[in-house]
């Protein structure tokens, strides 16, 4: 309610505002939010500010923000329909949360004239209308840092040029998220868990521009056509508030090290199995019972959802949507002599799947391998255990 009381105040001030032009002293700036320790923050933010110092007007424009309340949220979610809107708020109030995050603010004061100050303002406020502000979020091609970059590409249309020459164009989807995950070792043992065959398109200059560092980095080394020739599109920068990026933690049982122990153990397991004659199926049952649940979920999100980075997810080739089942029917003696060269097969595909792993279009976490040595391991056991 706070924020809706304070989004319809400051849209009565527009209003106000609206009915003249911007002053002279007015200004147009991009705010750059640092990453923060939070996975949610881990990618940084972005924002517009205006600042008209003789009506006392300082506000960012938010095009990062959801509403918890809108209707079906957990079903859109799910399916990839969440809207964002633009929210506006007070300089302050913004400035506020990264003060208490201690995360790093940059501003770039943009190089614009009079004109080019009013029609963004106007195409602001016209876009943080409650008609006009909610958009269907996705995460590399339509966010808080791409809505930005699109208002200044309509408003100054071709007098504005990016210069993407420092940019490196041999990056894929994926591999701009490493740069920023690599030393979360788990955050990113999910990523390459969760995203499919999408993420592995090459990610040119301009949708690299999707992360807040890099729409920085366009702004920075852009121009702007004025009547003596190019300018910079950033006249000046300031650090407004300075603090590290946030260090990783020094975990021991990263992702490798954990699925290594969980090789160790079912290698331990096998061999206790071998020296006392004897099969200890629940942990089979487990195994392969939580294989296919994931390939279940990873199949799901390919069909039943409109999010574009989870499709073909190649994880799929050794978490088998069928091992669900198979696992079910181990629960039953009766049912178990049918499952003999179902297992043959699994054993002989995970030995493939190690084999060819290094020209999967899709590149697997190297944390994976352990899985799928396991997969194959335990195909082989209940391969012998039930041909007897």
């Amino acid at each position: 309610m706070i924020r809706t009381c304070l989004f319809t105040f400051l849209l009565s001030l527009f209003t106000w505002a609206n009915a003249f032009e911007l002053s002279d002293s007015a200004r147009i700036s991009l705010l750059t939010v640092a990453p923060g320790t939070e996975l949610y923050s881990a990618f940084g933010h972005s924002g517009i500010r205006v600042t008209d110092f003789k009506t006392n007007m300082d506000v960012v424009f938010n095009y990062g923000t959801f509403n918890f309340n809108q209707p079906n949220f957990y079903v859109n979610f799910v399916k990839g329909r969440l809207l964002y809107m633009v929210d506006v708020e007070s300089f302050n109030n913004f400035m506020s949360m990264y003060l208490y995050e201690e995360r790093a603010v940059t501003e770039d004061v943009l190089n614009l004239t009079s004109i080019e100050k009013q029609h963004i303002f106007a195409f602001l406020y016209n876009n943080a209308k409650p008609e006009n502000r909610d958009y269907p979020y996705e995460f590399f091609f339509d966010n808080c840092a791409t809505r930005i970059r699109d208002v200044f590409e309509k408003e100054l249309g071709e007098r504005l040029a990016f210069n993407y020459q420092s940019f490196n164009t041999n990056y894929t989807l994926k591999q701009m998220l490493d740069l920023y995950v690599d030393k979360s070792p788990w955050v990113k043992f999910g990523f390459y868990l969760i995203l499919g065959m999408p993420c592995e398109i090459n990610a040119t200059p301009r949708v690299q521009t999707f992360l807040p560092d890099y729409l920085q980095k366009a702004f920075q080394n852009g121009t702007v056509q004025k009547a003596t020739g190019k300018e910079n599109f950033v006249s000046s920068t300031t650090v407004l508030l300075d603090y590290p990026l946030p260090t990783a933690p020094n975990d021991f049982f990263t992702p490798l090290h954990t699925m290594l122990l969980f090789l160790l153990f079912y290698l331990i397991l096998t061999l206790i199995e071998w020296k006392m004659k004897k099969h200890f199926m629940f942990f089979d049952v487990l195994l392969f019972g939580i294989a296919g649940l994931l390939g279940c979920f990873f199949l799901f999100m390919w069909l039943f959802t409109e999010h574009y980075s989870v499709p073909k997810n190649l994880n799929m080739l050794w978490a088998i949507p069928l091992h669900l089942p198979v696992a079910f029917m181990l629960l039953f003696k009766s049912l178990r002599k049918y499952l003999a060269n179902w297992f043959l097969f699994t054993c002989g595909w995970m030995i493939v799947l190690l084999l060819i792993k290094a020209w999967l279009p899709q590149p697997y976490h190297i944390a994976m391998v352990p899985i799928i040595a396991v997969l194959g391991l335990r195909a082989w056991r209940l391969f012998i255990v039930l041909k007897e």
